[in-house]
């Protein structure tokens, strides 16, 4: 059996949803499950069309602050129904998604004999809003644990390069966000027309969480400019949602839209025509982020407009798939009321055969030889 625990109650995690399922089709382990979270919304325990299961902990104390006091509790009672559940399980491989689960997957390790996959999604010490005793604990955390891992992941070549800087003794592998390639029948969302956008203008997509960090209100600041023909649409949740809707009512270039389940996100994105992966350079982690939308929105037939981070700006450049942006307020105002529309369609035609290379199917084979190698 291989364990994969997270911190969330997983059904919109694309990323963890196409690991497991890889590894589920390889046939590498007798089966898989997935810890995560119970939220409302969702049942303590699911199995997936393949076999996969989702066992969610129910953690009374999730409810409190989130002082660092009160985290250490809440960490406490987490810690303490995964490993009761699962340490008398025969597991060959515990797969730590991000630093938070590290210890317990560790505690495990002790129990099972099982070795420990820990998979960065990002660079887990120099996130935003980490600072001070925080980021203190996770550097302390991080450097202390990671001699006890098997093997690692992450997310992008800055990132994986700092942390086989950091860390030499432990092998560390890129699996990028990169989702399956969708089916040549995709039928694309009409959102042109549910969003009535004019004949001259074309239509922008934002999905992911709504929250600070990540363009959020650059685009809604850029959007709401008179010179502005074109218009945007946020798929997604979080705490600027409010802000976004507000804003939607009051601008007619602006529209929302909830997010759906992974499995429709390349049909949403194919019913726009650019895709938005602005991420502001706020802390290290952001400023080597890869993230997932960027290659949802090539993978969907349409092209991006990126910051001007090092590894975005290296993936539009070389596939020519896009435009790269300044992170300066006025820049992406200024980008808009220049855009060529002409040029920007043409590109769009010319995409599949730029970008081809980028599948899932490249990823996996990278995870399927750590895991190969590791066992």
């Amino acid at each position: 059996m291989i364990l994969h625990i997270v911190r969330n109650p997983v059904t919109h995690d694309s990323r963890i949803l196409k690991e497991t399922r890889t590894l589920q089709d390889s046939g590498i382990f007798g089966s898989v499950e997935i810890a995560g979270f119970l939220e409302h919304g969702h049942t303590p325990y699911e199995e997936l069309e393949d076999g996969r299961a989702i066992w969610r902990a129910s953690i009374a104390t999730r409810p409190l602050p989130k002082d660092l006091g009160s985290q250490a509790v809440k960490f406490m009672e987490w810690y303490a129904r995964v490993v009761q559940r699962y340490r008398r399980m025969r597991i060959k491989v515990i797969h730590c998604h991000d630093l938070a689960p590290l210890p317990i997957a560790l505690g495990l390790k002790r129990l099972t004999g099982a070795r420990v996959v820990y998979d960065a999604h990002e660079l887990e010490t120099e996130r935003a809003g980490s600072q001070g005793p925080r980021r203190l604990l996770a550097c302390s955390f991080e450097q202390n644990m990671i001699k006890s891992v098997d093997a690692m992941i992450t997310v992008s070549p800055s990132i994986r390069d700092r942390y086989a800087a950091r860390y030499p003794d432990v092998p560390v592998s890129l699996v990028r966000n990169v989702p399956e390639k969708p089916s040549p029948a995709l039928k694309p969302k009409p959102l042109r027309t549910q969003l009535q956008v004019p004949d001259n203008a074309l239509l922008f997509i934002y999905m992911g969480a709504l929250q600070k960090g990540r363009g959020v209100e650059r685009i809604l600041r850029a959007f709401q400019d008179d010179r502005v023909i074109h218009h945007v649409v946020f798929m997604g949740n979080g705490l600027l949602k409010n802000i976004v809707d507000k804003l939607a009512w009051v601008c007619p270039r602006i529209h929302y839209l909830p997010p759906v389940p992974p499995e429709e996100v390349l049909r949403y994105a194919a019913g726009a025509d650019v895709g938005l992966c602005l991420i502001d350079d706020i802390c290290l982690s952001y400023r080597y982020c890869l993230p997932n939308k960027l290659f949802e929105t090539l993978l969907a037939g349409i092209p991006v407009l990126a910051s001007d981070l090092p590894d975005q700006a290296d993936i539009v450049r070389k596939y020519g798939c896009g435009w790269v942006v300044s992170n300066r307020m006025e820049s992406l105002a200024e980008f808009l009321i220049h855009l060529d529309v002409d040029r920007a369609r043409r590109l769009r035609e010319e995409l599949p055969e730029r970008v081809r290379e980028l599948s899932w199917e490249n990823e996996r084979q990278e995870l399927l030889r750590l895991y190969q190698s590791m066992l």
